[in-house]
């Protein structure tokens, strides 16, 4: 129950009792019925701070599940992360680099991006830092509890390993589009998206990011 309905529903059982005490002046009966209505009143009360206690107690246990261990772990500065995304990848020049910090309910998440660019082919390239948070893995790369191995006359999809870390592949032959992702250090998410490029050139941008610098800022 919220804070307006409560407060409505105590302003009508107020209201209810002046009645019956207006109607029925100083009777037994209205006595009853008032003591009923401040009995409900307090109910009512009672209720909605119920209500609002496990309202916070799920948001501590919400805080204390991202948090993981319970120990919050700084992220690593973004612009550190953006100095890992070369100025070229698979014969594309980078045409952007960005990056920033992000927090709320005590979770932080670091992220650098870069986009590469040659005709009309694009990769963008993503390295985000959610400092060890399981649900935050979860949210941004649910594939890294699954297993998935799918294939089409056109592309494939699927769980693997690269390097001896967890990844996820995707590509369509047809559109010529396609994921890298993998997981690095149980905190850093690189994910690779590419548009009009053939399959390897994600696998070369991958290669051109310094995952041993990375894993090292642990």
């Amino acid at each position: 129950m919220n804070i307006l309905k409560r407060n409505y529903l105590l302003l009508l059982l107020f209201a209810f009792s002046l009645t019956l005490y207006s109607c029925g002046g100083g009777s037994e009966e209205a006595q009853t019925a008032r003591e009923e209505a401040e009995a409900a009143a307090d109910d009512a009360q009672a209720a909605a701070q119920t209500a609002e206690q496990a309202a916070q107690e799920a948001v501590k246990k919400m805080q204390k599940q991202m948090s993981g261990d319970g120990e919050a772990k700084e992220v690593i500065d973004f612009r550190k992360l953006k100095e890992l995304l070369p100025g070229s990848v698979a014969g594309m020049d980078r045409t952007s680099h960005t990056g920033e910090k992000v927090g709320a309910m005590g979770f932080k998440m670091s992220t650098a991006e870069a986009t590469y660019e040659s005709g009309d082919g694009k990769l963008e390239v993503a390295i985000i830092d959610f400092a060890g948070v399981g649900m935050a893995m979860m949210s941004l790369a649910s594939w890294s509890t699954m297993e998935v191995d799918r294939e089409t006359d056109t592309g494939y999809e699927r769980t693997t390993v690269i390097d001896g870390y967890k990844a996820f592949e995707e590509y369509d032959s047809n559109r010529k589009k396609g994921q890298i992702s993998i997981i690095t250090g149980d905190r850093f998410i690189v994910t690779i998206e590419g548009r009009n490029i053939e399959e390897n050139a994600m696998r070369e941008a991958l290669d051109a990011i310094d995952i041993d610098a990375l894993v090292g800022m642990e």
